[in-house]
Protein backbone atom coordinates (compact mmCIF):
# COMPACT_ATOMS: atom_id res chain seq x y z
CA UNK A 1 0.00 0.00 0.00
CA UNK A 2 1.40 3.37 -1.04
CA UNK A 3 1.72 5.84 1.85
CA UNK A 4 0.12 9.29 1.47
CA UNK A 5 0.89 12.53 3.25
CA UNK A 6 -2.81 13.42 3.46
CA UNK A 7 -5.42 11.62 5.51
CA UNK A 8 -7.39 9.01 3.50
CA UNK A 9 -10.49 11.23 3.38
CA UNK A 10 -8.52 14.27 2.21
CA UNK A 11 -6.61 12.16 -0.32
CA UNK A 12 -9.85 10.85 -1.87
CA UNK A 13 -11.46 14.30 -1.92
CA UNK A 14 -8.40 15.73 -3.66
CA UNK A 15 -8.65 13.14 -6.43
CA UNK A 16 -12.41 13.58 -6.70
CA UNK A 17 -11.82 17.29 -7.28
CA UNK A 18 -9.28 16.54 -10.03
CA UNK A 19 -11.60 14.05 -11.73
CA UNK A 20 -14.53 16.45 -11.52
CA UNK A 21 -12.44 19.14 -13.23
CA UNK A 22 -11.49 16.58 -15.91
CA UNK A 23 -15.16 15.75 -16.47
CA UNK A 24 -15.89 19.45 -16.93
CA UNK A 25 -12.98 19.75 -19.36
CA UNK A 26 -14.35 16.86 -21.47
CA UNK A 27 -17.86 18.30 -21.38
CA UNK A 28 -16.77 21.77 -22.54
CA UNK A 29 -14.16 20.92 -25.17
CA UNK A 30 -15.31 17.63 -26.68
CA UNK A 31 -18.42 16.57 -28.60
CA UNK A 32 -19.49 14.36 -25.68
CA UNK A 33 -23.08 15.65 -25.73
CA UNK A 34 -23.51 14.29 -29.29
CA UNK A 35 -21.77 10.91 -28.97
CA UNK A 36 -25.02 9.03 -28.32
CA UNK A 37 -26.65 10.87 -31.23
CA UNK A 38 -23.80 9.89 -33.56
CA UNK A 39 -24.12 6.25 -32.48
CA UNK A 40 -27.86 6.31 -33.16
CA UNK A 41 -27.20 7.72 -36.63
CA UNK A 42 -24.71 4.92 -37.27
CA UNK A 43 -27.24 2.33 -36.10
CA UNK A 44 -29.96 3.85 -38.31
CA UNK A 45 -32.18 4.94 -35.43
CA UNK A 46 -34.16 7.87 -36.89
CA UNK A 47 -37.56 9.37 -36.18
CA UNK A 48 -40.43 7.54 -37.87
CA UNK A 49 -41.30 10.53 -40.06
CA UNK A 50 -37.75 10.77 -41.45
CA UNK A 51 -36.67 9.23 -44.76
CA UNK A 52 -32.90 8.82 -44.12
CA UNK A 53 -29.96 8.41 -46.46
CA UNK A 54 -27.53 7.05 -43.88
CA UNK A 55 -24.16 8.39 -45.03
CA UNK A 56 -22.83 8.28 -41.46
CA UNK A 57 -23.03 4.48 -41.66
CA UNK A 58 -21.84 4.08 -45.26
CA UNK A 59 -18.82 6.35 -44.84
CA UNK A 60 -17.87 4.61 -41.59
CA UNK A 61 -18.09 1.15 -43.14
CA UNK A 62 -15.96 2.35 -46.06
CA UNK A 63 -13.35 4.06 -43.87
CA UNK A 64 -12.66 1.47 -41.18
CA UNK A 65 -11.69 -1.46 -43.48
CA UNK A 66 -9.17 0.86 -45.17
CA UNK A 67 -7.31 1.88 -42.01
CA UNK A 68 -7.10 -1.31 -39.92
CA UNK A 69 -4.93 -4.30 -40.78
CA UNK A 70 -6.89 -7.37 -41.80
CA UNK A 71 -4.08 -9.63 -40.60
CA UNK A 72 -1.94 -7.41 -38.34
CA UNK A 73 1.72 -8.38 -38.13
CA UNK A 74 4.82 -6.64 -36.77
CA UNK A 75 8.44 -6.84 -37.86
CA UNK A 76 11.13 -6.69 -35.17
CA UNK A 77 14.61 -5.37 -35.93
CA UNK A 78 17.48 -5.56 -33.44
CA UNK A 79 19.26 -2.32 -32.55
CA UNK A 80 22.49 -4.19 -31.73
CA UNK A 81 24.21 -7.01 -33.67
CA UNK A 82 24.17 -9.33 -30.64
CA UNK A 83 20.35 -9.11 -30.48
CA UNK A 84 19.61 -10.40 -34.00
CA UNK A 85 18.71 -13.85 -32.74
CA UNK A 86 16.63 -12.37 -29.93
CA UNK A 87 14.68 -10.25 -32.43
CA UNK A 88 13.58 -13.34 -34.38
CA UNK A 89 12.14 -14.90 -31.23
CA UNK A 90 10.50 -11.65 -30.07
CA UNK A 91 8.87 -11.22 -33.49
CA UNK A 92 7.41 -14.74 -33.35
CA UNK A 93 6.11 -14.15 -29.80
CA UNK A 94 4.54 -10.79 -30.68
CA UNK A 95 2.71 -12.10 -33.72
CA UNK A 96 1.46 -15.06 -31.70
CA UNK A 97 0.08 -12.65 -29.07
CA UNK A 98 -1.67 -10.58 -31.75
CA UNK A 99 -3.62 -13.67 -32.78
CA UNK A 100 -4.22 -15.11 -29.30
CA UNK A 101 -5.50 -11.85 -27.75
CA UNK A 102 -7.86 -11.01 -30.67
CA UNK A 103 -6.05 -7.69 -31.12
CA UNK A 104 -7.57 -7.30 -34.59
CA UNK A 105 -11.08 -6.96 -33.12
CA UNK A 106 -9.80 -4.46 -30.56
CA UNK A 107 -8.23 -2.31 -33.28
CA UNK A 108 -11.45 -2.38 -35.34
CA UNK A 109 -13.53 -1.25 -32.38
CA UNK A 110 -10.96 1.44 -31.60
CA UNK A 111 -11.25 2.70 -35.18
CA UNK A 112 -15.05 2.79 -34.94
CA UNK A 113 -14.92 4.79 -31.68
CA UNK A 114 -12.49 7.23 -33.27
CA UNK A 115 -14.81 7.71 -36.25
CA UNK A 116 -17.92 8.26 -34.11
CA UNK A 117 -16.47 10.07 -31.07
CA UNK A 118 -13.16 11.41 -32.37
CA UNK A 119 -11.01 9.22 -30.12
CA UNK A 120 -10.37 5.51 -29.82
CA UNK A 121 -8.93 4.43 -26.46
CA UNK A 122 -7.10 1.16 -25.82
CA UNK A 123 -6.26 0.14 -22.29
CA UNK A 124 -3.31 -2.20 -21.85
CA UNK A 125 -2.90 -4.67 -19.03
CA UNK A 126 -1.49 -7.95 -17.86
CA UNK A 127 -3.19 -10.97 -16.31
CA UNK A 128 -6.05 -9.13 -14.55
CA UNK A 129 -8.53 -6.66 -16.03
CA UNK A 130 -8.57 -4.43 -12.96
CA UNK A 131 -4.91 -4.05 -12.03
CA UNK A 132 -1.87 -6.31 -11.85
CA UNK A 133 -0.21 -6.86 -8.47
CA UNK A 134 3.10 -8.78 -8.71
CA UNK A 135 2.97 -9.60 -4.99
CA UNK A 136 -0.08 -11.78 -5.66
CA UNK A 137 1.66 -13.92 -8.31
CA UNK A 138 1.12 -17.64 -7.72
CA UNK A 139 2.94 -19.10 -10.78
CA UNK A 140 6.16 -18.54 -12.73
CA UNK A 141 4.05 -17.49 -15.72
CA UNK A 142 3.13 -14.29 -13.88
CA UNK A 143 -0.42 -15.46 -13.14
CA UNK A 144 -2.12 -13.97 -10.07
CA UNK A 145 -5.08 -15.07 -7.98
CA UNK A 146 -7.29 -12.09 -8.73
CA UNK A 147 -9.36 -13.65 -11.54
CA UNK A 148 -10.91 -16.09 -9.06
CA UNK A 149 -13.22 -15.19 -6.16
CA UNK A 150 -11.98 -15.37 -2.57
CA UNK A 151 -14.43 -18.18 -1.83
CA UNK A 152 -13.27 -20.18 -4.84
CA UNK A 153 -16.83 -20.43 -6.18
CA UNK A 154 -16.04 -19.13 -9.66
CA UNK A 155 -14.57 -16.41 -11.83
CA UNK A 156 -14.98 -12.69 -11.22
CA UNK A 157 -13.49 -11.60 -14.58
CA UNK A 158 -15.15 -12.63 -17.82
CA UNK A 159 -13.32 -11.10 -20.80
CA UNK A 160 -12.20 -13.89 -23.12
CA UNK A 161 -9.22 -11.92 -24.45
CA UNK A 162 -7.81 -11.40 -20.92
CA UNK A 163 -6.04 -14.55 -19.80
CA UNK A 164 -3.95 -15.36 -16.73
CA UNK A 165 -0.27 -14.60 -17.22
CA UNK A 166 -0.80 -12.86 -20.59
CA UNK A 167 -0.78 -9.23 -21.77
CA UNK A 168 -4.01 -7.84 -23.15
CA UNK A 169 -5.55 -4.81 -24.87
CA UNK A 170 -9.16 -3.65 -24.58
CA UNK A 171 -11.15 -0.89 -26.30
CA UNK A 172 -12.62 1.59 -23.79
CA UNK A 173 -15.60 3.90 -24.32
CA UNK A 174 -14.49 7.56 -24.44
CA UNK A 175 -17.09 8.63 -21.84
CA UNK A 176 -15.41 6.35 -19.29
CA UNK A 177 -12.05 8.12 -19.53
CA UNK A 178 -11.05 11.36 -17.78
CA UNK A 179 -7.82 13.32 -18.30
CA UNK A 180 -6.58 16.38 -16.39
CA UNK A 181 -8.02 19.79 -17.17
CA UNK A 182 -6.01 21.52 -19.87
CA UNK A 183 -4.34 18.40 -21.30
CA UNK A 184 -3.32 18.86 -24.93
CA UNK A 185 -1.84 15.54 -26.10
CA UNK A 186 -1.68 11.96 -24.93
CA UNK A 187 2.11 12.15 -24.62
CA UNK A 188 2.23 14.35 -21.50
CA UNK A 189 -0.64 13.11 -19.33
CA UNK A 190 0.28 13.25 -15.61
CA UNK A 191 -2.61 10.89 -14.80
CA UNK A 192 -5.66 9.24 -16.32
CA UNK A 193 -8.85 7.98 -14.68
CA UNK A 194 -11.07 5.14 -15.87
CA UNK A 195 -14.69 4.81 -14.74
CA UNK A 196 -15.66 1.16 -14.31
CA UNK A 197 -19.09 -0.29 -13.50
CA UNK A 198 -18.63 -3.71 -11.96
CA UNK A 199 -21.02 -6.05 -10.09
CA UNK A 200 -20.77 -5.27 -6.40
CA UNK A 201 -20.38 -8.93 -5.48
CA UNK A 202 -17.35 -9.26 -7.80
CA UNK A 203 -15.77 -6.18 -6.22
CA UNK A 204 -16.16 -7.65 -2.75
CA UNK A 205 -14.77 -11.00 -3.92
CA UNK A 206 -11.71 -9.44 -5.58
CA UNK A 207 -8.65 -10.20 -3.45
CA UNK A 208 -6.75 -7.08 -4.53
CA UNK A 209 -9.30 -4.69 -2.95
CA UNK A 210 -9.63 -3.53 0.67
CA UNK A 211 -12.45 -1.73 2.55
CA UNK A 212 -15.24 -3.31 0.47
CA UNK A 213 -17.50 -4.49 3.31
CA UNK A 214 -19.68 -1.36 3.51
CA UNK A 215 -20.12 -0.69 -0.21
CA UNK A 216 -23.75 -0.34 -1.30
CA UNK A 217 -23.59 -0.21 -5.11
CA UNK A 218 -24.64 2.42 -7.65
CA UNK A 219 -28.32 2.51 -6.65
CA UNK A 220 -27.31 5.24 -4.20
CA UNK A 221 -25.55 8.46 -5.27
CA UNK A 222 -21.77 8.09 -5.37
CA UNK A 223 -18.70 10.15 -6.20
CA UNK A 224 -19.19 13.75 -5.13
CA UNK A 225 -22.97 13.59 -5.39
CA UNK A 226 -23.07 12.70 -9.10
CA UNK A 227 -26.21 10.75 -9.95
CA UNK A 228 -25.32 7.12 -10.84
CA UNK A 229 -25.60 6.18 -14.49
CA UNK A 230 -26.47 2.80 -15.97
CA UNK A 231 -25.29 1.12 -19.12
CA UNK A 232 -28.12 -0.16 -21.37
CA UNK A 233 -27.32 -3.75 -20.37
CA UNK A 234 -27.87 -2.79 -16.71
CA UNK A 235 -31.23 -1.09 -17.20
CA UNK A 236 -33.00 -4.45 -17.37
CA UNK A 237 -32.20 -5.40 -13.79
CA UNK A 238 -31.50 -2.38 -11.63
CA UNK A 239 -31.93 -4.49 -8.52
CA UNK A 240 -28.49 -5.99 -9.19
CA UNK A 241 -26.08 -3.59 -7.43
CA UNK A 242 -23.09 -2.33 -9.35
CA UNK A 243 -20.11 -0.53 -7.90
CA UNK A 244 -18.89 2.61 -9.66
CA UNK A 245 -15.10 2.34 -9.55
CA UNK A 246 -12.67 5.11 -10.45
CA UNK A 247 -9.29 3.63 -11.34
CA UNK A 248 -6.56 6.29 -11.45
CA UNK A 249 -3.11 5.75 -12.96
CA UNK A 250 -0.75 8.40 -11.59
CA UNK A 251 2.43 8.93 -13.64
CA UNK A 252 3.96 11.25 -11.02
CA UNK A 253 4.08 8.60 -8.28
CA UNK A 254 3.89 5.56 -10.65
CA UNK A 255 0.93 4.38 -8.62
CA UNK A 256 -2.56 2.99 -9.17
CA UNK A 257 -5.52 4.07 -7.01
CA UNK A 258 -9.06 2.69 -7.02
CA UNK A 259 -11.95 4.56 -5.37
CA UNK A 260 -15.55 3.54 -4.82
CA UNK A 261 -18.17 5.43 -2.78
CA UNK A 262 -15.46 7.64 -1.25
CA UNK A 263 -13.49 4.60 -0.05
CA UNK A 264 -9.94 3.79 -1.13
CA UNK A 265 -9.97 0.16 -2.28
CA UNK A 266 -6.49 -0.03 -3.82
CA UNK A 267 -3.34 2.04 -3.49
CA UNK A 268 -0.11 0.50 -4.70
CA UNK A 269 2.77 0.92 -7.12
CA UNK A 270 1.67 0.45 -10.72
CA UNK A 271 3.68 -2.40 -12.22
CA UNK A 272 2.41 -1.66 -15.75
CA UNK A 273 3.76 1.84 -16.31
CA UNK A 274 6.32 1.00 -18.99
CA UNK A 275 7.19 3.93 -21.26
CA UNK A 276 4.27 5.92 -19.87
CA UNK A 277 0.75 5.13 -18.80
CA UNK A 278 -0.80 1.81 -19.96
CA UNK A 279 -3.11 3.50 -22.48
CA UNK A 280 -2.90 4.19 -26.20
CA UNK A 281 -5.06 6.52 -28.28
CA UNK A 282 -6.23 6.71 -31.89
CA UNK A 283 -7.08 10.29 -32.94
CA UNK A 284 -7.85 10.51 -36.65
CA UNK A 285 -8.52 14.26 -36.48
CA UNK A 286 -6.57 15.83 -33.56
CA UNK A 287 -7.58 19.20 -32.22
CA UNK A 288 -4.84 21.89 -32.33
CA UNK A 289 -5.56 23.10 -28.77
CA UNK A 290 -7.41 20.49 -26.75
CA UNK A 291 -6.90 16.84 -25.89
CA UNK A 292 -10.29 15.77 -27.21
CA UNK A 293 -10.18 15.44 -31.03
CA UNK A 294 -12.76 16.08 -33.76
CA UNK A 295 -14.98 13.19 -34.92
CA UNK A 296 -15.62 12.67 -38.62
CA UNK A 297 -19.30 12.34 -37.71
CA UNK A 298 -19.28 15.85 -36.23
CA UNK A 299 -18.18 17.23 -39.61
CA UNK A 300 -20.74 15.16 -41.51
CA UNK A 301 -23.68 15.73 -39.16
CA UNK A 302 -25.03 19.02 -40.63
CA UNK A 303 -25.07 17.60 -44.17
CA UNK A 304 -26.54 14.32 -42.93
CA UNK A 305 -29.47 16.12 -41.29
CA UNK A 306 -29.94 18.35 -44.35
CA UNK A 307 -29.85 15.32 -46.65
CA UNK A 308 -32.49 13.55 -44.57
CA UNK A 309 -34.69 16.66 -44.65
CA UNK A 310 -34.45 17.01 -48.43
CA UNK A 311 -35.20 13.34 -49.01
CA UNK A 312 -38.11 13.50 -46.58
CA UNK A 313 -39.52 16.53 -48.40
CA UNK A 314 -39.06 14.76 -51.73
CA UNK A 315 -40.98 11.77 -50.42
CA UNK A 316 -43.79 13.98 -49.13
CA UNK A 317 -44.07 15.79 -52.47
CA UNK A 318 -44.14 12.46 -54.28
CA UNK A 319 -47.00 11.24 -52.11
CA UNK A 320 -48.93 14.46 -52.61
CA UNK A 321 -48.33 14.30 -56.36
CA UNK A 322 -50.08 10.96 -56.80
CA UNK A 323 -53.00 11.16 -59.25
CA UNK A 324 -56.00 12.82 -57.60
CA UNK A 325 -59.33 14.25 -58.88
CA UNK A 326 -62.31 16.22 -57.60
CA UNK A 327 -65.89 15.21 -58.41
CA UNK A 328 -69.30 16.70 -57.80
CA UNK A 329 -71.13 14.95 -54.97
CA UNK A 330 -74.16 12.84 -55.96
CA UNK A 331 -73.26 13.20 -59.65
CA UNK A 332 -71.58 9.77 -59.90
CA UNK A 333 -72.95 6.61 -58.30
CA UNK A 334 -70.62 4.58 -56.09
CA UNK A 335 -70.67 1.64 -58.47
CA UNK A 336 -69.72 3.91 -61.37
CA UNK A 337 -66.97 5.58 -59.32
CA UNK A 338 -65.29 2.22 -58.75
CA UNK A 339 -64.74 1.93 -62.49
CA UNK A 340 -62.09 4.68 -62.17
CA UNK A 341 -59.92 2.26 -60.16
CA UNK A 342 -60.50 -0.86 -62.25
CA UNK A 343 -57.99 -2.27 -64.69
CA UNK A 344 -60.51 -2.32 -67.51
CA UNK A 345 -59.49 -0.40 -70.61
CA UNK A 346 -61.96 2.28 -71.68
CA UNK A 347 -64.81 1.76 -69.16
CA UNK A 348 -68.03 3.72 -69.59
CA UNK A 349 -68.94 5.79 -66.54
CA UNK A 350 -72.48 7.09 -66.07
CA UNK A 351 -72.78 10.70 -64.86
CA UNK A 352 -76.00 12.15 -63.35
CA UNK A 353 -75.49 15.74 -64.49
CA UNK A 354 -76.16 17.74 -67.63
CA UNK A 355 -72.76 19.48 -67.54
CA UNK A 356 -70.13 16.72 -67.61
CA UNK A 357 -67.20 19.18 -67.47
CA UNK A 358 -68.31 20.38 -64.05
CA UNK A 359 -68.54 16.86 -62.59
CA UNK A 360 -64.81 15.89 -62.51
CA UNK A 361 -61.67 18.04 -62.21
CA UNK A 362 -58.21 16.45 -62.49
CA UNK A 363 -55.32 17.69 -60.29
CA UNK A 364 -52.02 17.99 -62.15
CA UNK A 365 -49.21 16.12 -60.21
CA UNK A 366 -45.91 17.93 -59.63
CA UNK A 367 -42.62 17.06 -57.84
CA UNK A 368 -40.14 19.95 -57.55
CA UNK A 369 -37.12 18.90 -59.67
CA UNK A 370 -34.85 21.18 -57.62
CA UNK A 371 -34.88 18.64 -54.78
CA UNK A 372 -32.90 16.12 -56.84
CA UNK A 373 -30.16 18.65 -57.53
CA UNK A 374 -30.11 19.63 -53.86
CA UNK A 375 -29.48 16.00 -52.87
CA UNK A 376 -26.53 15.75 -55.27
CA UNK A 377 -25.05 19.00 -53.94
CA UNK A 378 -25.22 17.79 -50.33
CA UNK A 379 -23.67 14.44 -51.22
CA UNK A 380 -20.83 16.21 -53.01
CA UNK A 381 -20.18 18.36 -49.93
CA UNK A 382 -20.00 15.25 -47.73
CA UNK A 383 -17.58 13.52 -50.11
CA UNK A 384 -15.26 16.52 -50.13
CA UNK A 385 -15.28 16.83 -46.34
CA UNK A 386 -14.33 13.21 -45.77
CA UNK A 387 -12.27 12.79 -48.95
CA UNK A 388 -14.41 9.97 -50.34
CA UNK A 389 -15.34 9.81 -53.99
CA UNK A 390 -17.86 7.60 -55.72
CA UNK A 391 -15.27 4.94 -56.55
CA UNK A 392 -14.03 4.73 -52.95
CA UNK A 393 -17.57 3.97 -51.83
CA UNK A 394 -17.58 0.89 -54.06
CA UNK A 395 -19.85 2.44 -56.68
CA UNK A 396 -19.51 3.01 -60.41
CA UNK A 397 -19.10 6.60 -61.57
CA UNK A 398 -22.43 7.72 -63.11
CA UNK A 399 -20.71 9.99 -65.61
CA UNK A 400 -18.71 8.53 -68.47
CA UNK A 401 -15.68 9.76 -70.32
CA UNK A 402 -13.23 9.86 -67.38
CA UNK A 403 -9.65 9.39 -68.51
CA UNK A 404 -7.23 6.99 -66.84
CA UNK A 405 -4.95 9.88 -65.85
CA UNK A 406 -7.78 11.77 -64.19
CA UNK A 407 -8.90 8.67 -62.30
CA UNK A 408 -5.33 8.05 -61.13
CA UNK A 409 -4.95 11.63 -59.83
CA UNK A 410 -8.22 11.35 -57.88
CA UNK A 411 -7.21 7.97 -56.46
CA UNK A 412 -3.79 9.24 -55.39
CA UNK A 413 -5.33 12.22 -53.60
CA UNK A 414 -7.70 9.90 -51.77
CA UNK A 415 -4.98 7.40 -50.88
CA UNK A 416 -2.79 10.15 -49.39
CA UNK A 417 -5.54 11.01 -46.91
CA UNK A 418 -6.26 7.38 -46.12
CA UNK A 419 -2.55 6.58 -45.77
CA UNK A 420 -2.28 9.22 -43.05
CA UNK A 421 -5.06 7.57 -41.07
CA UNK A 422 -3.64 4.11 -41.69
CA UNK A 423 -0.25 5.34 -40.50
CA UNK A 424 -1.87 6.43 -37.24
CA UNK A 425 -3.31 2.92 -36.85
CA UNK A 426 0.14 1.43 -37.54
CA UNK A 427 1.68 3.65 -34.85
CA UNK A 428 -1.02 2.51 -32.45
CA UNK A 429 -0.23 -1.15 -33.14
CA UNK A 430 3.52 -0.57 -32.71
CA UNK A 431 3.03 1.25 -29.40
CA UNK A 432 0.85 -1.58 -28.07
CA UNK A 433 3.45 -4.21 -28.95
CA UNK A 434 6.28 -2.09 -27.51
CA UNK A 435 4.56 -1.92 -24.12
CA UNK A 436 3.56 -5.57 -24.29
CA UNK A 437 7.19 -6.53 -24.80
CA UNK A 438 8.22 -4.68 -21.65
CA UNK A 439 5.63 -6.70 -19.74
CA UNK A 440 6.94 -9.97 -21.19
CA UNK A 441 10.56 -9.11 -20.34
CA UNK A 442 9.56 -8.40 -16.74
CA UNK A 443 6.89 -10.99 -15.95
CA UNK A 444 7.60 -14.07 -18.09
CA UNK A 445 10.04 -15.84 -15.79
CA UNK A 446 8.71 -19.29 -16.71
CA UNK A 447 10.28 -21.09 -19.69
CA UNK A 448 8.03 -21.03 -22.75
CA UNK A 449 8.14 -22.54 -26.24
CA UNK A 450 7.65 -20.85 -29.62
CA UNK A 451 8.12 -21.91 -33.24
CA UNK A 452 10.34 -19.67 -35.36
CA UNK A 453 11.82 -19.95 -38.85
CA UNK A 454 15.19 -21.70 -38.97
CA UNK A 455 18.01 -19.60 -40.54
CA UNK A 456 17.96 -22.10 -43.41
CA UNK A 457 14.21 -21.69 -43.89
CA UNK A 458 12.66 -24.53 -41.84
CA UNK A 459 10.27 -24.33 -38.85
CA UNK A 460 12.16 -24.59 -35.59
CA UNK A 461 11.06 -24.91 -31.94
CA UNK A 462 12.90 -23.02 -29.22
CA UNK A 463 12.47 -22.47 -25.47
CA UNK A 464 13.00 -19.07 -23.88
CA UNK A 465 12.20 -16.80 -20.93
CA UNK A 466 11.28 -13.13 -20.90
CA UNK A 467 14.59 -12.16 -19.31
CA UNK A 468 16.54 -13.82 -22.15
CA UNK A 469 14.68 -11.68 -24.73
CA UNK A 470 15.20 -8.38 -22.95
CA UNK A 471 16.69 -5.71 -25.19
CA UNK A 472 16.03 -2.67 -27.37
CA UNK A 473 14.31 -3.28 -30.69
CA UNK A 474 12.84 -1.32 -33.58
CA UNK A 475 9.23 -2.21 -34.37
CA UNK A 476 7.38 -1.65 -37.61
CA UNK A 477 4.21 -2.86 -39.28
CA UNK A 478 4.55 -4.85 -42.49
CA UNK A 479 1.24 -4.40 -44.33
CA UNK A 480 2.33 -6.59 -47.25
CA UNK A 481 2.81 -9.64 -45.03
CA UNK A 482 -0.35 -8.74 -43.15
CA UNK A 483 -2.75 -9.82 -45.88
CA UNK A 484 -5.28 -12.50 -44.88
CA UNK A 485 -4.33 -15.96 -46.13
CA UNK A 486 -6.96 -18.06 -47.89
CA UNK A 487 -6.87 -21.47 -49.54
CA UNK A 488 -6.93 -19.88 -52.97
CA UNK A 489 -4.05 -17.54 -52.14
CA UNK A 490 -1.98 -20.38 -50.66
CA UNK A 491 -2.55 -22.44 -53.82
CA UNK A 492 -1.44 -19.58 -56.07
CA UNK A 493 1.70 -19.05 -53.97
CA UNK A 494 2.49 -22.79 -54.01
CA UNK A 495 1.99 -22.84 -57.78
CA UNK A 496 4.40 -19.93 -58.23
CA UNK A 497 7.00 -21.61 -56.00
CA UNK A 498 6.66 -24.85 -57.97
CA UNK A 499 7.08 -23.11 -61.32
CA UNK A 500 10.02 -21.06 -60.05
CA UNK A 501 12.05 -23.91 -58.50
CA UNK A 502 10.97 -26.92 -60.53
CA UNK A 503 14.14 -28.70 -61.63
CA UNK A 504 16.43 -26.58 -59.44
CA UNK A 505 19.19 -28.98 -58.20
CA UNK A 506 19.44 -27.01 -54.93
CA UNK A 507 15.75 -27.54 -54.10
CA UNK A 508 14.33 -30.80 -52.71
CA UNK A 509 12.18 -31.79 -55.71
CA UNK A 510 10.27 -34.52 -53.83
CA UNK A 511 9.33 -32.15 -51.03
CA UNK A 512 8.48 -29.44 -53.59
CA UNK A 513 5.96 -31.72 -55.27
CA UNK A 514 4.51 -32.86 -51.96
CA UNK A 515 3.99 -29.24 -51.01
CA UNK A 516 2.19 -28.52 -54.26
CA UNK A 517 0.00 -31.65 -54.17
CA UNK A 518 -1.03 -30.96 -50.55
CA UNK A 519 -3.19 -28.07 -51.76
CA UNK A 520 -5.44 -30.51 -53.63
CA UNK A 521 -6.18 -32.68 -50.58
CA UNK A 522 -9.28 -30.65 -49.67
CA UNK A 523 -10.79 -31.65 -53.04
CA UNK A 524 -9.21 -35.09 -53.45
CA UNK A 525 -7.65 -36.79 -50.37
CA UNK A 526 -5.65 -39.14 -52.62
CA UNK A 527 -3.82 -36.27 -54.34
CA UNK A 528 -0.66 -36.82 -52.29
CA UNK A 529 -0.48 -40.42 -53.50
CA UNK A 530 0.13 -39.22 -57.04
CA UNK A 531 3.80 -38.84 -56.17
CA UNK A 532 5.56 -42.02 -57.35
CA UNK A 533 7.94 -43.52 -54.79
CA UNK A 534 10.42 -46.21 -56.01
CA UNK A 535 9.60 -49.71 -54.77
CA UNK A 536 11.43 -50.64 -51.57
CA UNK A 537 12.50 -47.06 -50.83
CA UNK A 538 12.01 -45.46 -47.44
CA UNK A 539 9.51 -42.59 -47.96
CA UNK A 540 10.82 -40.73 -44.91
CA UNK A 541 14.37 -40.89 -46.20
CA UNK A 542 13.38 -40.23 -49.79
CA UNK A 543 11.74 -36.94 -48.76
CA UNK A 544 15.17 -35.70 -47.72
CA UNK A 545 16.85 -36.67 -50.99
CA UNK A 546 16.95 -34.81 -54.26
CA UNK A 547 14.65 -35.98 -57.02
CA UNK A 548 16.84 -38.17 -59.33
CA UNK A 549 15.17 -36.84 -62.46
CA UNK A 550 13.33 -33.54 -61.83
CA UNK A 551 10.83 -32.54 -64.47
CA UNK A 552 12.77 -31.01 -67.37
CA UNK A 553 16.20 -32.02 -65.96
CA UNK A 554 18.17 -35.23 -66.60
CA UNK A 555 21.04 -36.71 -64.62
CA UNK A 556 21.69 -38.09 -61.15
CA UNK A 557 20.44 -36.67 -57.86
CA UNK A 558 22.54 -34.31 -55.86
CA UNK A 559 22.14 -36.03 -52.52
CA UNK A 560 21.03 -34.53 -49.20
CA UNK A 561 22.29 -30.97 -48.84
CA UNK A 562 20.85 -30.03 -45.50
CA UNK A 563 17.21 -30.53 -46.43
CA UNK A 564 16.55 -32.53 -43.28
CA UNK A 565 14.64 -31.30 -40.25
CA UNK A 566 16.24 -29.50 -37.36
CA UNK A 567 15.25 -32.21 -34.90
CA UNK A 568 13.29 -29.86 -32.58
CA UNK A 569 9.64 -30.29 -31.56
CA UNK A 570 7.20 -28.66 -29.12
CA UNK A 571 8.01 -31.41 -26.62
CA UNK A 572 11.78 -31.21 -27.13
CA UNK A 573 12.61 -27.62 -28.08
CA UNK A 574 16.18 -26.39 -28.33
CA UNK A 575 17.26 -24.12 -25.49
CA UNK A 576 17.58 -20.44 -26.30
CA UNK A 577 21.28 -20.02 -25.55
CA UNK A 578 22.16 -23.28 -27.34
CA UNK A 579 20.27 -22.20 -30.47
CA UNK A 580 21.87 -18.77 -30.33
CA UNK A 581 25.39 -20.26 -30.38
CA UNK A 582 24.55 -22.87 -33.02
CA UNK A 583 23.11 -20.46 -35.57
CA UNK A 584 25.10 -17.33 -34.82
CA UNK A 585 27.33 -17.94 -37.82
CA UNK A 586 24.52 -18.38 -40.34
CA UNK A 587 22.43 -15.32 -39.48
Amino acid sequence: MVKHKEKPTEFIQDWESKIKAGLDYRKRFSTESKWDSFRKMYRGQWDENIVPVNRIFSYGRSLIPRIYFRAPRVVITAMRPDLIWHAKVVEAVDNMLIRETFLKKTLKMCGLNSYLCGIGIIKLGYDSEFGYLPEQVVADSGETITQESQTGEGKIEYSTNIRPGMPWAASILPEDIVVPWGSTTSMNLPWIAHRILRPLDDIQQDQKYKNTEDLKGTRIPTFAGVKPQYRPKMERDKDLPFGELWEVRDAKTRSIYTFCEEKLLLSTRDALQFEGLPYEFLMLNPDPQYFWPIPDTSILEPQQLELNEVRTQHAMHRRIALLKFLYKRNSIADAELLKFFSGTVGPGIAVDDDNIASVIHMIQPHVPPELVGEVQLILQDMKEELGFGTNQLGQMTPQHGKTATESMIVEQAFESRIDEKKDLMADLLVNIIRKWNQMLFSFWTEERVIQIVHPEGRPFWISYTGDQLKGEYLLSVDPDSGMPMSKGLKYMMAKEVFQEFNGDPLIDQVLLRKLFLSHYEAVEPLAANLLAVPQGANPAGLAQERQPYPRGVSGQGQGNRGGGRSGSSPNKPMEFEQAKKKFQGVM
